[in-house]
C-alpha cells in the first residue's frame, strides 16, 4: 500500500534486550489479555524486527509504515489467535521490505512463524486483475501458498482488511483495483473459510470504493426503513425472550442486520425490490447450549407459525465451512416474515471467525470436525496441483470451488458428506476417494438404481457400486460439478489412453510379428535393446505406446525388429484374428463404431484409433472397406466373436417399409414387444402416397435374434419390406443387408 524503498539496516541481535522497542501501548493491552509473559516476550522481539525493518519507510497517507503491521497484529489479537500468527501479522512484509533473511526468522521465531510470514510475502508479490482474466500462474501460487499452512489465509485477509480500511489514501486506479480483486476473490476466499465478519466488511468497503453513490444512497434507505422498523422489531425481540424465559432459557435475542453489499447484490443479481428486500425481519437467538438451540426452536414454533420448507438444520449437518446454527422462517404479528437462526455462543463465534476461531491461542491443535471441511479444502491445493495437468486447469478447479451452495447425502453406514449443489453420484464417489471414483461403474440412491448423471438432493443415501477395473468415461466430465471429481477424472483419463495405447501398440507389434512367423517374446534382452536404440525409443513401454498413439507406423516398427533377427517378412504367412470376448481385446477395452453399429454375430474388424482407442466396426463399414485386402493395413485388425460372461444389448438398425394405414405402426411395435426387445427410436417419412418408411434403432442381443425380428416384421400385413442398415444411415451411398 506504500511507495517504500527497501531497508538496508544491519540486522541486529536482539538477545541484547536494550535493542528491544515496547510494544505499542493499544497491541500490548490486547496481546496481554490472553498472552504469558513469555509469548509476550516474543511478541516484543516480533515488533522491535517489523520497526527495524520498516524503519524509514512510510505509506500513503505519511504514517510510518510500521503502522500497518501493528493494525494487522491487533485484528488478529481480536480474533485470540496464537502467538505465531500474531508474530507472523507483525512481520508480514519484513522478506519483502528488507534485507532480512529467512534464516534468521526461523533462528528466532521457529519454522511455524517463517512459514507464515513466507506465505503471505509471496502472496504479497502477486498481482490480479478481474477474476476472469487473473494471470492463472499467480492464483497457482497463492492457492499453493495458503495450502502450506492455513494461517497463511487468515493473516493475508487481516492484511486486506486494513488495506481497505485506508483505501482512500491510494491512487484511484489502484483502489478500484484492490475493490475488484476484494470483491471476487478475497470476499469468496473469506466465506469459504467462514470468516464471515471479515468478509462482510470487505465487501462493504469494495463497495463504497467502487460505487459511493450508489452506497450513500442505498445507507440513507437503509437508515429510513430501519427507522420505521424499531417498534416492530423491539416487539418482537421482547416476545422472544419473555417465552424463552419463562421455559428457563436464558437467551440473547438480536435483531440481524443485512449487509450492505448483500442488499445491492441481491437488487442487482436477483432483480428483487428493495422493500422486499427490507420487508423480513431477521433475529439471531444466542443460547448456552445445543439443546437449548433445539428448545427454543420448539417454543418459537408454538408462538408462531412456521413456514413450510424453510427449516435447515446446521447444527446437525454443519457447512463445509465450520457454520452451525438452526434456521426456520415463520409468520409472525399480522402476517409479517420473519427469519429466525439459533446458535450457541460457540457456533456464533463460528460462524463469525470461521477456521479463525480453531486456529486461536491454545486451540491450533484442536480444530474441530466442523471447521474441517475448510481447512482440507485449503490442504486439498497440493493434490489438486498434482493432479492438474497445467496451470489452467488447476486455476479452473480453484475458482469452481470458491463461491457455492450446498447439499448434504449419507453413505450407507449413515455418514455425512457435504458437496457443491447439483453434483452427481460421481461427484460423491470422488468425495469419498479417488479410487472409488476411478471404479464407479453404477449407484443406487434410497435404494434403488439410478443414473451417475443424476443431480443428488440433500437427504438422500447414496450407495456406489465399482468395478475391478477402472471404468472411467470421458462422458462424465460433461455433468461433475466439483473440482476433485474433474481434476481425478482429466488426470484418470490420460492415464487410461496411455495404458489404452500402450496395449492397442502391443496388438498391433504382434500382429506385424506374426507375418514373419515370430512374437515379442521371442527377442532377447540385448537385442531388444539394439532394436530400441536404432528406432530411437527410450523403453519398449514407452514404443508401445507410441505406436497406440498413432506416432510410430507398425509396419515400419516391424521391419527394424525383422532385420534385428534377420529374418525376412513372408506376407504369405497368415494372421490369427484378434479374439473379442467380454467387450476387450486381449485385454484392452474396445468401443462399437456408431457408424456401422456391429452386432454380436457380424463379421467384424478391430481399428486401433489415436484418440479413442480399440474401435470394433463392421467388416462392411466404409470406413474399413478402403483398408480391406488380404493383409489389413497397420491399423486395422482382424477380429472374431469370443464368448461373452456379460450379456450385452446391442443397437440394430433397421429399414421398414409399409402401406401407409391406420394403425400400422402400433403392429410394428407389437412386433418388437412380442419379442421382447426395446425400440430405441423411431423415425418415419413418406415415400409416396401410398408407402412410408420407418427407421428404427433396437436392443438386439444377436444377429439371431435380429433375424427372427425380421422375419416377424416381413410377415405383417402390410410391411412391404424390412432391411438392416449397416452404415450411418445419414450417409449418402447407402448399404444394407438384408437377411433371408
Amino acid at each position: 500500500m506504500s511507495d517504500r524503498t527497501v531497508s538496508n539496516t544491519p540486522l541486529l541481535d536482539f538477545s541484547d534486550k536494550k535493542l528491544l522497542q515496547p510494544i505499542p501501548s493499544g497491541l500490548y493491552e490486547l496481546a496481554s489479555s490472553y498472552f504469558t509473559n513469555t509469548e509476550l516476550d516474543l511478541l516484543q522481539i516480533a515488533y522491535s524486527v517489523a520497526s527495524e525493518a520498516h524503519k524509514n519507510q512510510f505509506r500513503q497517507e505519511g504514517s510510518p509504515y510500521i503502522t500497518h503491521p501493528v493494525a494487522v497484529a491487533s485484528i488478529l489479537l481480536e480474533l485470540h489467535l496464537d502467538i505465531e500468527t500474531v508474530c507472523a501479522g507483525l512481520m508480514h512484509d519484513v522478506l519483502e521490505d528488507s534485507v532480512i533473511k529467512k534464516s534468521y526468522l526461523e533462528k528466532l521465531f521457529g519454522k511455524e512463524t517463517l512459514i507464515i510470514v513466507d506465505g503471505v510475502s509471496n502472496l504479497n508479490k502477486l498481482d490480479f486483475d478481474s477474476l476472469e482474466d487473473r494471470n492463472a500462474n499467480n492464483l497457482q501460487k497463492m492457492a499453493l501458498a495458503m495450502s502450506k499452512d492455513v494461517r497463511v489465509i487468515i493473516v493475508k485477509l487481516c492484511d486486506r482488511l486494513h488495506n481497505m480500511r485506508t483505501i482512500e489514501f491510494l491512487p484511484r486506479e489502484k483502489q478500484i483495483r484492490k475493490s475488484i480483486e476484494t470483491l471476487e476473490l478475497y470476499g469468496p476466499i473469506a466465506i469459504r473459510v467462514g470468516m464471515q465478519d471479515i468478509r462482510v466488511e470487505l465487501e462493504d468497503l469494495a463497495f463504497k470504493c467502487l460505487h459511493p453513490m450508489r452506497a450513500r444512497m442505498l445507507e440513507s434507505a437503509i437508515a429510513k426503513a430501519v427507522g420505521g422498523r424499531k417498534r416492530i422489531v423491539s416487539k418482537l425481540r421482547k416476545q422472544f425472550k419473555y417465552y424463552l424465559k419463562n421455559n428457563d432459557i436464558l437467551a440473547t435475542v438480536q435483531g440481524r442486520q443485512k449487509s450492505l453489499y448483500s442488499i445491492y447484490s441481491k437488487i442487482k443479481h436477483k432483480k428483487k425490490p428493495f422493500s422486499e428486500i427490507l420487508d423480513v425481519f431477521a433475529f439471531r437467538v444466542i443460547v448456552n447450549s445445543v439443546d437449548d438451540a433445539y428448545r427454543s426452536l420448539g417454543i418459537i414454533h408454538n408462538v408462531h407459525k412456521p413456514i413450510e420448507q424453510r427449516f435447515k438444520d446446521y447444527i446437525a449437518i454443519p457447512k463445509s465451512n465450520g457454520y452451525q446454527a438452526i434456521h426456520t422462517s415463520l409468520i409472525a404479528l399480522d402476517g409479517i416474515p420473519i427469519e429466525v437462526q439459533i446458535q450457541t455462543k460457540s457456533m456464533e463465534t463460528i460462524a463469525g471467525n470461521g477456521i479463525a476461531a480453531h486456529w486461536s491461542y491454545k486451540t491450533k491443535d484442536q480444530i474441530s470436525s466442523e471447521s474441517m471441511g475448510a481447512k482440507k479444502w485449503i490442504e486439498s491445493f497440493t493434490d489438486l496441483n498434482k493432479a492438474s495437468i497445467d496451470t489452467n486447469e488447476f486455476v479452473e478447479a480453484l475458482k469452481t470451488d470458491l463461491v457455492y451452495d450446498e447439499v448434504y447425502v449419507f453413505t450407507p453406514k449413515g455418514r455425512i458428506v457435504n458437496l457443491k449443489s447439483g453434483s452427481s453420484p460421481i461427484d460423491f464417489a470422488y468425495e469419498l476417494h479417488t479410487e472409488l471414483g476411478n471404479h464407479t461403474i453404477a449407484c443406487r440412491i434410497n435404494r434403488k438404481y439410478a443414473p451417475l448423471n443424476i443431480q443428488l438432493e440433500s437427504g438422500q443415501s447414496v450407495e456406489i457400486i465399482r468395478s475391478d477395473e477402472q471404468e472411467v468415461s470421458p462422458d462424465w466430465l460433461n455433468f461433475v460439478v466439483t473440482s476433485k471429481a474433474r481434476s481425478s477424472i482429466r488426470s484418470a483419463l490420460r492415464s487410461q489412453k496411455t495404458s489404452q495405447s500402450r496395449k492397442a501398440g502391443k496388438l498391433m507389434l504382434e500382429s506385424e510379428l506374426k507375418r514373419g512367423g515370430v512374437s515379442l517374446a521371442e527377442y532377447p534382452r540385448n537385442t531388444l535393446s539394439r532394436i530400441l536404440e536404432v528406432i530411437g525409443a527410450k523403453s519398449l513401454s514407452a514404443l508401445l505406446t507410441d505406436l497406440g498413439s498413432g506416432k510410430k507406423t507398425g509396419v515400419l516398427v516391424a521391419e527394424r525388429f525383422f532385420e534385428g533377427l534377420n529374418i525376412s517378412k513372408d506376407k504369405s504367412i497368415s494372421i490369427q484374428a484378434m479374439v473379442l470376448a467380454d467387450h476387450q481385446i486381449e485385454g484392452v477395452s474396445v468401443i462399437y463404431a456408431k457408424c456401422c453399429m456391429p452386432i454380436h454375430g457380424d463379421p467384424i474388424t478391430a481399428h486401433s484409433d489415436t484418440d479413442r482407442g480399440i474401435v470394433v466396426h463392421h467388416s462392411s463399414c466404409r470406413q474399413v472397406t478402403p483398408h480391406r485386402s488380404n493383409t489389413l493395413s497397420a491399423r486395422y485388425l482382424a477380429a472374431i466373436w469370443g464368448t461373452n460372461k456379460i450379456e450385452r444389448h446391442y443397437i440394430g438398425h433397421l429399414k421398414i417399409h409399409a402401406e401407409d394405414r391406420p394403425g400400422i405402426l402400433a403392429d410394428i411395435a407389437s412386433a418388437f414387444t412380442k419379442a421382447n426387445l426395446n425400440i430405441v427410436n423411431i423415425n418415419s417419412r413418406d415415400i409416396d402416397a401410398k408407402i412410408i418408411e420407418f427407421i428404427v434403432e433396437a436392443e438386439v442381443l444377436n444377429t439371431e435374434s435380429l433375424r427372427k425380428l425380421m422375419i416377424k416384421l416381413r410377415s405383417l400385413k402390410y410391411v412391404t419390406s424390412c432391411s438392416r442398415i449397416i452404415n450411418d444411415t445419414k450417409s449418402k451411398n447407402e448399404k444394407t443387408n438384408i437377411y433371408k
